[in-house]
Order: C-alpha cells, then sequence, then structure tokens
C-alpha cells in the first residue's frame, strides 16, 4: 500500500483538501436550513456502521484526525487510501470518513492490532519529523503543541498511525499472497526497455503539392461556396492621451516618489473628470493640456509600434460596440495609463475573387496534397505488409514501389536520442509494431511516415535484474490494491452504512 501511494501522491494530494473540506459540510454546523433553531449537537447520531452506532462528535473527530494528519503530519497514506477505496477514484468527503468507520470495524473483526510502540516508530519515520535523515526531538514537540492547539493529544497522533499501520495491514491480510504473473512483469519490463532496428518511408506533402493541379474553375467553384469567409479584416482608428508612469523611481525618496505618482493620478482624474461631463476627447485634452496622439485606422493584429505591447488595451478599443457611448475611461499599460476614444470603424468588405485567387489556389493545393499523400500512404503500407507477409525483402518492396527506404539508426523506444528528426513518434509506433511488419502512419508537421521495424531486442544494463523487481513489485501493488479496492466494496455493502440522512454509504 505505501508503495502505491508512493507513486500516485500526486493524484490525490491535491484534491484531498477539498475532499476533508466537503466532509465537514455534510456533518456538523446547522441541521437543514438557516430557520431551524438548533445546531447539531455533538451527542447527535451521525451514521451506523456494522450496528454501531456513531455520533456526530465521533465523525468531527475523525475529520480533524484526517486534516491533522495531512496538514501538519504530512501523512499522507491514510487520507488518501481511504478516497481510493471510495470506488477507484475519488469520492465524496462523507465517504470517505465512512470508509474510516468501516475500516476499523474490519480490523478489529480480523484482530489487527498496532502497539504503542509501532505505531512510535511509524510516526517517527514520518519526513516532517526528520532532520539529515533522523527523528528530530523537537520537531515532534512542536507537532505536540500543534495538535494540542486543535484540541488532541500526544495518544491521538498514536491513532492516526494505528489507523495508517491498521489499514495497510488489513491490505496485506487480504491481498499480500498475489505476486504479478512473471510473463506479464516481463512483458512489462520488455515493453519498456528495448531498441528497435528498422527503416522508414517518408512521403512529403511538399512533394505532392508539386504535383496537384488546380483549375480556374475549382477556384471558382470554391470562392461561390466560401465567399462569406473572405472579407476584408475590420479596422479602427483611435485618438488617445498617454499618461506615462513617473521614471526611476526606485532612485528618488519616498516622498519625492509619492508626489510624482501622485501628480500622474492627478492628471489622469482631471482628464477623466471633463469628459464624464460629455466634453469632447479633443477639447477634454486641450483644457488639460494633454497630448492627444492620432493613430489612422488599423486591424488589431496589426496595431501601431507605440500600442504593439498592450494587449488589453487594444482588446477593449476592439470590443466596444460600434454605437457605444461610453465614456472614455482611463485603462492602465505596460508603463503607464491611456485613455482612448475610437474616432472611426472601417467595417469588414467582400473581397472579390481576384483579391483571394492565390488565397484560394494554396487552400485547394494543400488539400489535393493531403488527399494524395494519405492514398499514396495507405496504397503503399498495404502493399508492403501483403508483401512481406509473401516472404519479401522490405528492399525488395520498395524498390518495386518505386519508395525510399531510410535506414534508421538504433532507438530506445522509451528514450529516443533527440537527433532522430522526428524521433519520439517513430518510437512511439514502432513500439506497437510487431517485428517484421509497416507501421500505421506517423503524420508529422511535413508530411508522413512508414516505419519498418526489422528487429526488436531487450536493451543491456547492469542493474536489469534490480530494473525487472522494481517493476514487478510495482505491477504487484498495483494489482493488490485493486482486489482490495474490489474486497472493500463488499465489505462495504455489508456493512448497512446508515447516515443521519437516511443514505447508504456510497461504494
Amino acid at each position: 500500500m505505501l508503495e502505491f501511494f508512493r507513486h500516485h501522491r500526486g493524484a490525490f494530494l491535491i484534491t484531498l483538501t477539498i475532499i476533508i473540506i466537503i466532509s465537514f459540510s455534510v456533518w456538523g454546523g446547522w441541521r437543514g436550513d438557516a430557520s431551524y433553531e438548533k445546531r447539531t449537537q455533538i451527542t447527535d447520531h451521525a451514521l451506523t456502521v456494522f450496528g454501531k452506532d456513531h455520533t456526530v462528535g465521533d465523525v468531527q473527530r475523525a475529520q480533524r484526525a484526517l486534516q491533522f494528519a495531512q496538514f501538519y503530519m504530512q501523512a499522507y497514506e491514510l487520507p488518501g487510501m481511504l478516497m481510493q477505496l471510495s470506488g477507484g477514484g475519488f469520492g465524496g468527503g462523507a465517504d470517505t470518513i465512512i470508509n474510516l468507520f468501516v475500516a476499523r470495524h474490519l480490523m478489529e473483526q480480523s484482530g489487527i492490532r498496532v502497539s504503542d510502540a509501532e505505531a512510535r516508530a511509524a510516526l517517527e519515520q514520518l519526513p516532517v519529523l526528520q532532520t539529515n535523515g533522523k527523528f528530530d526531538i523537537s520537531r515532534a514537540q512542536m507537532l505536540e503543541e500543534n495538535a494540542g492547539a486543535m484540541g488532541f493529544e500526544p495518544g491521538d497522533l498514536l491513532g492516526i498511525m494505528k489507523d495508517t499501520l491498521g489499514l495497510r495491514k488489513l491490505q496485506d491480510l487480504v491481498s499480500k499472497s498475489y505476486v504479478a504473473s512473471p510473463l506479464a512483469a516481463e512483458k512489462q519490463y520488455a515493453s519498456a526497455h528495448h531498441t528497435f532496428k528498422g527503416s522508414k518511408i517518408v512521403f512529403e506533402t511538399e512533394t505532392f503539392k508539386k504535383a496537384a493541379v488546380v483549375t480556374d474553375d475549382e477556384i471558382k467553384k470554391y470562392y461561390d461556396e466560401n465567399k462569406d469567409s473572405y472579407k476584408t479584416v475590420e479596422k479602427r482608428a483611435v485618438s488617445y492621451v498617454f499618461f506615462e508612469n513617473p521614471k526611476d523611481l526606485d532612485k528618488k525618496p519616498l516622498e519625492e516618489r509619492q508626489k510624482a505618482q501622485n501628480a500622474q493620478v492627478e492628471r489622469v482624474n482631471a482628464f477623466n473628470k471633463l469628459t464624464a461631463t460629455g466634453m469632447k476627447f479633443a477639447e477634454a485634452a486641450k483644457q488639460t493640456k494633454e497630448k492627444v496622439e492620432v493613430v489612422p485606422a488599423f486591424v488589431q493584429a496589426e496595431p501601431p509600434a507605440a500600442l504593439k505591447t498592450e494587449s488589453e488595451l487594444l482588446n477593449l478599443i476592439f470590443a466596444r460596440a460600434k454605437d457605444s457611448k461610453t465614456i472614455p475611461e482611463a485603462v492602465e499599460g505596460t508603463a503607464g495609463w491611456y485613455v482612448f476614444d475610437v474616432t472611426a470603424i472601417e467595417e469588414p468588405k467582400q473581397q472579390d475573387l481576384a483579391a483571394v485567387k492565390d488565397k484560394i489556389k494554396e487552400t485547394l493545393v494543400g488539400q489535393k496534397a493531403n488527399e494524395a499523400r494519405s492514398k499514396a500512404v495507405n496504397e503503399a503500407r498495404t502493399a508492403l505488409n501483403d508483401g512481406l507477409k509473401a516472404g519479401k525483402k522490405i528492399e525488395d518492396l520498395a524498390k518495386e514501389k518505386k519508395l525510399t527506404l531510410v535506414a534508421l539508426p538504433d532507438i530506445d523506444i522509451a528514450n529516443p536520442p533527440q537527433e532522430v528528426p522526428n524521433g519520439f513518434l517513430i518510437a512511439q509506433q514502432a513500439g506497437k509494431t510487431a517485428v517484421g511488419a509497416v507501421s500505421n502512419a506517423v503524420d508529422y508537421d511535413q508530411g508522413t511516415l512508414l516505419i519498418h521495424v526489422s528487429a526488436k531486442e531487450l536493451r543491456k544494463r547492469p542493474d536489469a535484474a534490480a530494473v525487472r523487481q522494481s517493476q514487478t513489485d510495482s505491477l504487484s501493488s498495483q494489482e493488490r490494491m485493486s482486489l482490495f479496492q474490489s474486497w472493500f466494496k463488499k465489505q462495504n455493502a455489508a456493512a448497512k452504512v446508515v447516515t443521519k440522512f437516511g443514505q447508504g454509504a456510497a461504494s
């Protein structure tokens, strides 16, 4: 179980806080809506597990214990395991708490006992209590102080570790005897640690583009069918006043710095105050003696040099409704504040065929090239695989089909060399292709590849035995977890859990 959570710690750690917070909203607080005058009492019934009643106080203590385990002890195994037992994913907060009570009953029923000494030894091994790999008594004292502030006693910390170790022992009792099949483990090892030998056949899109023929009639037809797509881009003209941030503020004394910043704010406010009364933009600038920058119509994708870095300002300029009466407002930019006014809008206009003919031709050439390339790839793959099955050599088949066979260096499936173009895509597809066969199509930015796999060999490595054992252990751990989940699900159903809301536990 511990090995499982070492591998999956990141997946549930992000959601753990949310799950525990949800738990608190299920039990405790107001009973029903705000019209009730009475709060839930800690002595009230919360849930029944295997016929045993548990109070709201019992549940809240369990919730706080899981919260403390996560935030202060950094002991993620117990809350993570309880969430995982909710059904192979991350169940709701109520399920997490219910699983704890079910697990405690099953531990007691199975005669599982965890001594204080065992719990203390496990507690001292927590990373949060370690300094340079050794138990740090000062850290332990700090943890106890934090626990005391939350109403816990030292024995409660041992209780968290007892639940953790007990749940681990319960899983061992159910599934420890399972060992992953040597064949499955070997297949997993082989798939991750072998190289392949082979060659590639390249189908470049550019080659097919050169052979593509597009007629004027095809261009005209495409234009008529897609006319709405060929319009000019909207342009907008603006006038703006730029209130530049004071320079070298970090080099000025505090008083002088504040004075410069206040002066900038006063200028912006003075300008805005005039435009707010309905005064024309140019007149407001004249009265405040601010310089107005006039920008002729431009498209948003090609702004003037002075505004290239002001993406938020550009978005606002082109987002303003055409008939807007919006009073100009200050917009913060990268080096100061802007107040702008849209002075003209050039609506998109329909482009005639002559203006877009070259663009349409390029589109149609690309389409025809892709279709021809796809057809050539499929025909070649079928012919090559049929020929290989008939006992022919890949070199002879490639020559027969007028295909260029390019030898590849030996490639590590798991770690393809970066110097091999498209090495990752090649390795990924080669791993799925049988020896002596041609792969499915491998598309890349300039075309398509077919990969012929002539051989696969396990990499020689000095730590092969240790790696094999590690993979076997990992596979066994995953399968044991799966078996335990299935068993626990049945036990959860047999527990006939009933909450104070009259609901059974989700399983």
